[in-house]
């Protein structure tokens, strides 16, 4: 009898049994996450920061206190999680690779899709939940625009700065340039929708789009080269 060779395959069917076992309970944690951030989030914008109770929340998501604090040590925590999670819905969307594309076409996607996350992902209903708390807790609406909304202008400038250094954008401050970008489109969607309860989606809301993107490049798109002139002539370098 090969005794060696039993050993070998009691040990490889042991180590696929373990590997089995490590990835359901990962699949199990996932799941249990994303329901204890869904009940949050729900929780969240009907009461408010302040009022929410984590033991509601646990309830809501079907999971144990011990679980949710296993992952998630405090609300301030859970909800800039929560917060983070709506970012991330879009952003996957948002920052993608741009070879091939127009700067045109980069930005507007860019524009769009954070206009469709303004009322579609109810982030301008989350974000009267952080400014509601501001004074109370100050730390909390730091930590949320640090981790979310400076890293999205960290990720688009570094997109914006690729397309300085092919050309389609003359060289200029892209971080300031990125928030005149922002502010734009805020001013459709972002203010109204903080201050006016029910606003919805303007009918109109692309061809808003297209007159901000129509503002930036005339700022800052390269400029056609002269009969005679170099690229980098055009671009300023």
């Amino acid at each position: 009898m090969d005794i060696e060779g039993t050993k070998t395959g009691v040990g490889l069917v042991g180590g696929s049994l373990n590997l089995g076992l490590a990835t359901y309970r990962k699949s199990v944690s996932e799941t249990k996450r994303a329901a204890i951030l869904k009940a949050a989030r729900d929780i969240f914008l009907r009461d408010g920061y302040s009022r929410a109770a984590m033991a509601e929340i646990a309830r809501e998501a079907d999971v144990s206190t011990a679980t949710l604090y296993k992952h998630f040590d405090s609300k301030e925590t859970l909800f800039a999680s929560v917060v983070q999670d709506a970012y991330r819905e879009t952003d996957s969307s948002m920052f993608v690779d741009i070879e091939g594309k127009s700067a045109r076409t980069v930005l507007r996607n860019v524009a769009a899709l954070y206009a469709q996350q303004q009322f579609d992902g109810q982030m301008n209903d989350l974000l009267r939940v952080v400014i509601a708390e501001v004074p109370s807790a100050p730390d909390l609406a730091r930590d949320v625009y640090r981790n979310s909304v400076l890293k999205r202008y960290s990720q688009l400038q570094a997109m914006v700065d690729e397309l300085v250094a092919r050309g389609d954008l003359r060289p200029h401050d892209t971080s300031a340039s990125i928030r005149h970008l922002a502010g734009m489109v805020k001013e459709f969607v972002v203010w109204p929708g903080l201050f006016a309860l029910g606003f919805k989606r303007p009918d109109d809301m692309d061809a808003k789009i297209d007159a901000c993107i129509d503002a930036y490049m005339k700022i800052y798109g390269a400029r056609p080269p002269a009969s005679g002139a170099s690229r980098e002539d055009a671009i300023g370098t």
